[in-house]
């Protein structure tokens, strides 16, 4: 065991507890999340949904995949969805570069699972990843409430969310897109940064 290098591992893991998650920035959002909060809650939300399953799910590999899916972000920081077009190309191999780095010596079990998630051929990739996409859509739906924000841009990933196959995933995300829309009502969504070559 290296102490000094958990230390140093676990100082730049800390930094996620500061990195606020800047879609929620981009919406207006006044404090908004960190990508610990993020993670925290994914984890919660793909324990909760692990539950409702008949099958049976590795929970130790559902919850490392939930907590560790943004340790890249402690290198490359958090970008926003609408950066897409422009890093899709490498943003993957990048977090998985700095998550090899970060993570080195201290828990590389962790990179397998990442791995896998991304790949979602497992119950428990799917598991996360749903409950991942719930999480933002979730998140959303509470801004709203809060009136924090202009969160009209998620009533699209409210309308395009997919569990993946997990129905209680399904079901609980329907309840969130419903209570959404009321407390967007008929407030428009400014399509503002997702095109390339905007005539503006």
């Amino acid at each position: 065991m290296n102490a000094d290098r958990i230390v140093e591992c676990l100082a730049e893991m800390h930094t996620l507890t500061r990195l606020p998650r800047i879609g929620w920035v981009m919406a207006g959002v006044p404090e908004p999340e960190s990508v610990s909060d993020h993670c925290f809650e994914t984890a919660i939300i793909a324990y909760v949904l692990a539950q409702q399953l008949d099958e049976p799910v590795d929970m130790g590999k559902v919850l490392a995949m939930a907590l560790f899916h943004e340790v890249g972000e402690v290198r490359l920081t958090d970008l926003p969805r609408r950066s897409g077009p422009y890093v899709k190309a490498f943003k993957h191999a990048a977090e998985e570069e700095a998550s090899r780095d970060i993570l080195h010596g201290v828990a590389e079990g962790v990179l397998p699972l990442l791995k896998e998630m991304h790949e979602l051929r497992t119950v428990e990739a799917r598991l996360v990843e749903a409950a991942e996409e719930l999480q933002i859509i979730t998140a959303a739906m509470h801004y709203a409430k809060e009136g924090r924000g202009d969160i009209s841009e998620y009533r699209r990933d409210a309308e395009k969310y997919d569990a993946l196959g997990i129905e209680s995933a399904k079901a609980v995300a329907e309840v969130v897109k419903r209570r959404l829309g009321e407390y967007l009502g008929d407030k428009p969504y400014w399509e503002l940064g997702y095109s390339r070559n905007a005539d503006l």
